[in-house]
């Protein structure tokens, strides 16, 4: 294999770690990993927040603390590496329980997809550009079975977290 695609290979393997390190960021409320996925000066639009690269970690730890529990499930990630820029398309697959409780909850599911321009500057890769497409949204009563009464729960993800660990 010669230096060029073995180059290509480790930039897309780079490219698309940091698109599935955006969901376990938002998921964990983890404010310096959201700040390393994105270039300060990037445009993000997710609908909900149209902003800077700058400002759009602050929001996104602000409003995942807004729901008990979360989860976000990138996937179908296809990169095209040119050189120092990079375009990707990833699906996007949200789950939120939002309210104080399980019992006053609602369940919130959201299924999209983002188009990503990715950039490196100086030997590192960060999202410049991401723009998300929704498909559908769903919004329903959050009932719990007394069958997972005993399942642990992924309840107040964040960096005080027991569990939370940097990876």
């Amino acid at each position: 294999m010669d230096h060029d695609a073995l180059q290509r290979l480790v930039d897309e393997a780079a490219c698309q770690g940091l698109l599935l390190n955006y969901g376990r960021a938002v998921d964990w409320r983890d404010l310096a990993a959201l700040q390393a996925i994105f270039w300060p000066d990037a445009e993000v639009d997710l609908g909900f927040f149209k902003g800077k690269g700058a400002d759009a970690p602050a929001f996104l730890v602000e409003n995942a603390g807004r729901s008990l529990r979360r989860l976000h499930i990138t996937t179908n990630a296809r990169v095209r590496v040119d050189g120092d820029v990079a375009h990707a398309e990833s699906c996007a697959i949200t789950h939120a329980v939002g309210g104080n409780s399980p019992q006053d909850g609602q369940a919130h599911l959201f299924i999209g997809r983002y188009i990503d321009r990715l950039e490196r500057r100086r030997s590192e890769w960060r999202i410049a550009s991401r723009l998300y497409l929704l498909h559908s949204a769903s919004t329903d009563p959050y009932a719990e079975s007394a069958m997972l009464e005993a399942v642990s729960k992924a309840d107040a993800l964040g960096p005080e977290h027991p569990l939370f660990h940097h990876l």
